[in-house]
């Protein structure tokens, strides 16, 4: 196939998707969804391998093949109809928990079998248990095998009768699941109407292509950008408690055939808390921190993926044995870029960015004033770390690509008011290029019914990390009026109870004293770094009126400009 052809059709392909996930913002139901965006829309040949997907967030490509693959292993490419919609939540298949949900229809084309549309996507509840303290995963809600919940284009009233009496809100979760299979059938449309176009039976030549030509691309750009060898990392984390620190272990070997085989061993235990991985969720993070420095401008797809070993030790909370408790997986699984990232900081400076301060994930639990159930999951995001050229981004996710919820939305969806919303001097780590900041979020209950809210705000005891001489992140921390909270607590709030979060800040990148006067000067202005910080750290001066102390900036500064990581800007 002519390289043009193949990169018009594939775009073609891409489009159809994100056309499918703008009908998904716009049709379904639950705010994490249509505007936090927590969900992904992919493309498969009938082989079962990824072929596309849209720019949705990044935790939901990786692991999805195993759906698609289960589908065809249990019931046969025979046994797939026109019309049949598939569902699943199962961790060990999907992403990891079971708020994750697959849903997946199977695409015709002139009465034959081209290929698989999937929606994955995060919702709100999944019913289970409101304590953080669960032990097994069949306590954390309604765990779904791959079934039929559509066969040739009927309901299967017995699952979505199953689905609704197991939630607490089931007319949000159908709304939401009816969202998701309106786009799958919007796949069909335009993957017929394309196969139509070109003049094409099936998917298959143009998926043999994109899989090859980007496997080939993946190959030499791992052997362009890391030279062989092992390279090694270990990062901490927050556990469930100050004394309950987390390691992530890794060695990165690149083979001479252009792969690599990123293997986690020596990573602690699984454990007894829903902090754990499963290994599709551990794969989906290694395989995009991989091309994010490898192959950035390649779509994701089955090729990207191949070159790319993944061994985690089966019982470490990078692949926890079933039934582990999971719910949290989030709070370990985002820092497997972080620990790659650190791994091939040396090998590959440009293409990393320092350590970021996460977002925060809050799932509020409650009865509305007219008695109706509530289930949202709002997020907040931490601060970017800093890149090899650039300041972080202030209040940006990373590695999860989510977006924050808005305060209106929030406080329309839920009994609560946003009292205040502010970024926090001094969080973003000090650099030649400064971390991005943390934020404070201030929620004040306004109900009378009590409101149950699991909190899960993740770099509270760790700090985001710097590189090549840049600073720490600040920390995160939970208060509830005076009353210091855990990173990882539940709280039951009533009428007038206040609930603030921090968000941590990313880390630095490069030798604070190489930053330039006039930005430091900028960074104070904006209230974004404190005067005491911009001497100690960035040896910038100021006098008590506000302005710059030049002679005891030069004083400061000068005995250092030598060593400076990178040069000023002119």
């Amino acid at each position: 196939m002519d390289a043009v052809d193949i990169e018009i059709q594939w775009q073609q392909l891409i489009s159809f998707l994100s056309e499918a996930a703008l009908m998904i913002v716009k049709t379904s139901f639950s705010k994490i969804v249509s505007e936090g965006g927590d969900f992904g829309c992919l493309l498969y040949d009938r082989k079962g391998r990824m072929i596309a997907q849209d720019t949705g967030v990044s935790s939901k490509l990786a692991p999805s093949p195993r759906t698609v693959v289960e589908i065809l292993a249990q019931y046969g490419a025979d046994d797939i109809h026109e019309g049949d919609v598939f569902i699943t939540n199962d961790p060990w298949l999907c992403c990891g928990h079971l708020y994750d949900i697959s849903v997946i229809r199977p695409l015709f084309h002139r009465g034959r079998l081209v290929g698989f549309g999937e929606t994955m996507a995060h919702v709100p509840d999944i019913g289970g248990s409101l304590s953080s303290d669960v032990h097994e995963v069949f306590e954390e809600g309604l765990n779904l095998p791959v079934i039929h919940l559509l066969r040739r284009g009927h309901d299967v009233p017995e699952v979505w009768a199953l689905i609704r009496a197991n939630v607490r809100v089931p007319d949000q979760l159908e709304g939401d699941i009816r969202a998701f299979i309106s786009s799958l059938e919007l796949d069909q449309r335009r993957i017929s109407a394309f196969l139509e176009e070109n003049g094409l039976d099936d998917l298959q030549p143009i998926a043999e292509e994109i899989i090859a030509r980007s496997e080939r691309a993946m190959r030499e750009g791992l052997k362009t950008l890391i030279q062989p060898g092992t390279f090694r990392n270990r990062i901490m984390l927050d556990g469930l408690e100050t004394d309950d620190p987390l390691s992530i272990s890794v060695s990165i070997s690149r083979h001479d055939d252009g792969s690599v085989t990123v293997d986690f061993d020596g990573t602690g235990p699984q454990s007894a808390v829903g902090i754990n991985c499963t290994e599709a969720y551990t794969q989906a993070w290694t395989a995009y921190s991989i091309r994010c420095i490898v192959a950035p401008h390649i779509p994701y797809n089955a090729g990207l993926l191949k070159p790319v070993i993944v061994k985690a030790p089966q019982g470490s909370f990078l692949n926890a044995r079933r039934p582990a408790p999971v719910r949290m997986k989030s709070a370990t699984g985002n820092f497997i870029p972080a620990a790659i990232f650190g791994a091939l900081a040396e090998v590959a400076p440009d293409r990393v960015i320092a350590e970021s301060g996460i977002k925060c994930v809050i799932r509020c639990f409650g009865v509305d004033a007219q008695g109706r159930s509530i289930a949202e999951t709002p997020h907040f995001m931490g601060g970017l770390g800093a890149r090899a050229n650039k300041d972080g981004i202030s209040c940006m996710s990373f590695p999860a690509a989510g977006a924050e919820t808005p305060v209106e939305m929030l406080e329309n969806a839920l009994p609560l008011t946003v009292t205040h919303k502010a970024l926090i001097s001094d969080s973003g780590g000090v650099g030649r290029y400064r971390g991005g900041l943390g934020q404070r979020i201030g929620l004040r209950c306004e109900s009378d019914r009590p409101l149950n809210v699991l909190v899960q705000n993740i770099k509270v005891h760790t700090p985001a990390i710097g590189y090549a001489g840049g600073g720490e992140g600040g920390r995160g921390y939970n208060r509830l009026g005076e009353k210091m909270l855990p990173g990882k607590t539940q709280v039951r709030l009533v009428r007038g109870d206040q609930l603030e979060i921090g968000l941590s800040g990313g880390g630095g990148m490069g030798d604070p004293l190489a930053r330039p006067v006039a930005e430091v000067v900028s960074d104070v202005a904006h209230g974004w770094v404190s005067p005491e910080v911009a001497a100690d750290c960035y040896g910038v001066a100021f006098r008590p009126d506000g302005s710059v102390d030049d002679v005891s900036t030069r004083q400061l500064r000068a005995p250092l400009r030598a060593q400076a990581t990178y040069p000023e800007k002119a």
